[in-house]
């Protein structure tokens, strides 16, 4: 049921942070990179939310955990707010995401093979060195490949 007096309802920045379960920083920051729309403005110069704002801080912090950088969804929010349906672009960084997942699972699934073959040589080791007796098994880690940033989330965390 639609309540009208819901609908007018404004918020201080704090009253809008603490019903998005974010800081009043966020909800500037989110103003500055363009997902949310700019606030408008007590004649104090306060910016005032709704319940409508609430909702999109909510929107995009969902979004967000599903793996859109702020950069996408700045893109993707305009394109929608003026009339342009950003459905195939959605699509698309969905699609590129998932790619980064698998490659990140697969990345990780060789990471746990070394770490485990290192940790059985480990325990080789330290069954052959007597007690107090330094065994180096720090001398003994794997020769790593640096860690490859993530692709489409820079800005992130």
């Amino acid at each position: 049921m639609y309540d009208r007096a819901v609908a007018t309802r404004t918020f201080t920045i704090g009253e809008a942070a603490k019903r998005a379960c974010v800081s009043p920083d966020t909800l500037r920051h989110y103003e500055r990179v363009g997902v949310l729309p700019r606030a408008p403005r007590t004649q104090g110069g306060y910016r005032y939310y709704t319940e409508t704002t609430v909702a999109r801080v909510l929107f995009v912090r969902n979004a967000m955990r599903f793996g859109f950088s702020m950069k996408e969804l700045a893109g993707f929010l305009h394109a929608r707010d003026d009339g342009r349906p950003p459905c195939r672009s959605v699509r698309a960084a969905g699609e590129r995401l998932l790619r980064n997942l698998d490659q990140q699972i697969l990345e990780l699934t060789a990471a746990r093979a070394m770490m485990a073959e290192t940790l059985s040589g480990w325990d080789a080791k330290l069954a052959r060195t007597p007690n107090g007796v330094a065994a180096h098994l720090l001398n003994d880690l794997p020769t790593l490949p640096p860690r490859r940033a993530l692709k489409g989330r820079a800005g992130r965390r």
